[in-house]
């Protein structure tokens, strides 16, 4: 019988690349693919699963990403939301308690002056000050949960991290491919070529995307489930000063399974001076507030904290569209 939890966890960690991806998975959980697919639509039904696709380095396919956080009057704030949603580069966007408190990821093509455009947007959403967080490290990317935890799989294998490939446009269409949503059938990845009309061999898309992953290009082909769905109703963007501690600070962080996210970001003296962001999971408001004391025993240092208040915008960006 299908370990169904099993399985959640199974395609938060990876989506095999595989003609038959389902079938691949049923194999090494000792089910069939006709449990395995029923199984997943039963997730999707229930708004546990957000997806199943490639999540991208922007930054390795020409783009430039960053956090942005905005300072909006609350009578400002759905009109804030009218401006960044639309953008097709805004893949994250939430309210957030604190001096700032409109925060979103930003992803735009390298030509693009960021400060200029992030400034120019500030002034469209009424946003009274704004700052851009570029990331100087990342330590920790591992939103994946089960019922009981924060999934503590550190960080996805990248053999080449300091090659590249060349995006031309067989590899683009292979992209195209794989940041769609994958469809509940046998041939999956077929079948997104034939509804999409992507001209591209399905092997080709595979060997692409395997080689992808290699270069880092793509992070990982997993699902992504709704945090809330499974009982993670609490959050927050903590941010932390670091100095000399900053190595230590960051070992032990990166162990805590209630830090999702774990970024090293720039730093401005004098105005802003807490390098570190820990994104932090709970599944209460209280249980929130008891795991960021404990990370500021281990911290001692100053930080900050923005409690996630309402999710606006979560969705991946889409490259190569017009």
């Amino acid at each position: 019988m299908l370990d169904t939890r099993q399985l959640l966890k199974t395609i938060q960690l990876q989506v095999p690349l595989h003609k038959r991806p389902f079938n691949t998975i049923a194999e090494a959980l000792n089910a069939n693919e006709s449990e395995v697919l029923e199984a997943i639509a039963s997730f999707r039904e229930q708004g546990i699963i957000r997806s199943i696709a490639g999540i991208f380095n922007a930054k390795k396919l020409g783009y430039q990403s960053n956090l942005v956080a905005f300072d909006v009057p609350q009578s400002a704030t759905l009109k804030a939301v009218s401006v960044i949603n639309p953008l097709p580069g805004v893949s994250h966007n939430y309210l957030r308690e604190g001096d700032y408190n409109i925060w979103f990821t930003l992803a735009l093509p390298q030509e693009i002056n960021f400060y200029d455009y992030v400034k120019q947007l500030a002034k469209e959403a009424g946003a009274s000050k704004f700052n851009i967080f570029t990331v100087k490290t990342m330590v920790k990317l591992s939103a994946r949960f089960d019922q009981d935890d924060v999934i503590n799989d550190t960080q996805f294998t990248v053999k080449n991290p300091d090659e590249n490939i060349t995006i031309d446009e067989t590899v683009k269409n292979a992209i195209r491919v794989l940041q769609q949503d994958l469809p509940l059938v046998s041939e999956a990845f077929a079948a997104i070529v034939t509804e999409k009309k992507i001209p591209i061999a399905v092997e080709d898309v595979l060997a692409i995307g395997q080689k992808l992953l290699d270069f880092g290009v793509m992070r990982s082909y997993r699902a992504v489930v709704r945090h809330h769905a499974v009982g993670f109703v609490a959050n927050a963007m903590t941010v932390w000063k670091a100095d000399e501690r900053l190595s230590d600070i960051l070992q032990q962080f990166s162990m805590e399974s209630s830090i999702s996210h774990l970024y090293v970001r720039e730093a401005f003296p004098n105005t802003w001076e807490y390098p570190v962001f820990a994104m932090v999971h709970a599944k209460s408001d209280e249980e929130l507030a008891a795991t960021i004391q404990k990370l500021h025993s281990i911290a001692q240092t100053d930080y900050r904290s923005y409690r996630s208040l309402k999710e606006f915008k979560k969705e991946r960006v889409r490259y190569f569209e017009d």
